[in-house]
């Protein structure tokens, strides 16, 4: 058993079985608890509100009860108290398998692994805000807050599917076959980025702005929501074999209120920084 990926909330277990993994919260370091509470409030979440929207895009995903003992070894090293007989975790279907699969590209919001000979493609990658209402593109802008030189932008991505020869890079890399599945998805109305921005369109037009939150009281649930689809990870996989794409998101957590504060010192840093623009996507 080993964590082989960790964030600010949660951490990933591979815990021997090679099709799926334990999604561990450890956003309290101090009780479980508080954290197992957590997990039980998000997974109702995702399955109540999240799940519905994106219908047949969620992974597949089931909370589970975990002895504390067999988990304990890995656990101990992020929460001090482990009060309670067993751990919630969140199991999860892996979608990489770093036994057949390279990373190849490694960017802040994209990601490339490949199988040997380029039989099998896998594309992991963060959309963020695809619709804003802003003159400025909104992911552009942050990256060059955050001096990040990101050549690519899913905002384009979308309102061109041309600007897909940006995400390739060295396009010799992939077969022509891939290149041309990926084209005729992003050509669909139904792909991934077009379903994550119809759904962030309508809940930002009928929700509190984040520039007029004025305390965690005025962060409704309908925010929280547009927040969650603004932070999703997508995951596109290829194979040479097959015509379609699988495509998979992940990261669907609820928001917690608290991060209000964050979120408005963000857009305040964004409005006195140096825009950059596309046409307009509203």
């Amino acid at each position: 058993m080993r964590v082989i990926g960790r964030g600010s909330a949660n951490v990933l277990i591979d815990y021997g079985d090679p099709k799926w993994l334990w999604r561990c919260c450890i956003r309290w370091p101090d009780l479980l608890s508080l954290n197992n509470a957590y997990t039980i409030k998000n997974i109702h979440y995702i399955k109540e509100r999240v799940e519905p929207l994106l219908d047949g895009l969620i992974c597949p995903m089931e909370l589970l009860d975990v002895d504390v003992d067999f988990i304990r070894p890995v656990l101990s090293t992020f929460i001090s108290n482990l009060d309670e007989k067993v751990v919630k975790v969140i199991k999860i279907k892996n979608l990489i398998d770093k036994n057949t699969t390279n990373l190849i590209q490694d960017e802040h919001f994209l990601k490339y692994y490949c199988s040997g000979s380029f039989q099998s493609i896998l594309l992991e990658l963060k959309p963020k805000w695809l619709y804003y209402d802003t003159d400025y593109c909104r992911n552009c802008t942050h990256n060059a807050l955050k001096g990040r030189e990101a050549k690519y932008c899913y905002s384009l991505l979308l309102m061109n599917p041309s600007h897909l020869k940006t995400f390739f890079g060295d396009c010799n890399m992939y077969p022509d076959k891939f290149k041309a599945a990926m084209l005729e998805y992003l050509l669909n109305d139904s792909n991934v980025f077009k379903v994550l921005y119809d759904l962030q369109k309508k809940l930002a037009e009928s929700t509190t702005s984040i520039k007029n939150l004025r305390s965690a009281n005025d962060v409704e649930d309908d925010l929280l929501l547009l927040m969650t689809l603004r932070d999703v990870s997508c995951f596109i996989e290829w194979k040479s074999g097959e015509n379609n794409l699988r495509v998979h998101i992940i990261d669907v957590d609820l928001k917690p209120k608290k991060k209000w504060t964050h979120w408005v010192k963000t857009e305040n840093q964004l409005e006195s920084s140096r825009k950059i623009s596309h046409i307009s996507n509203k």
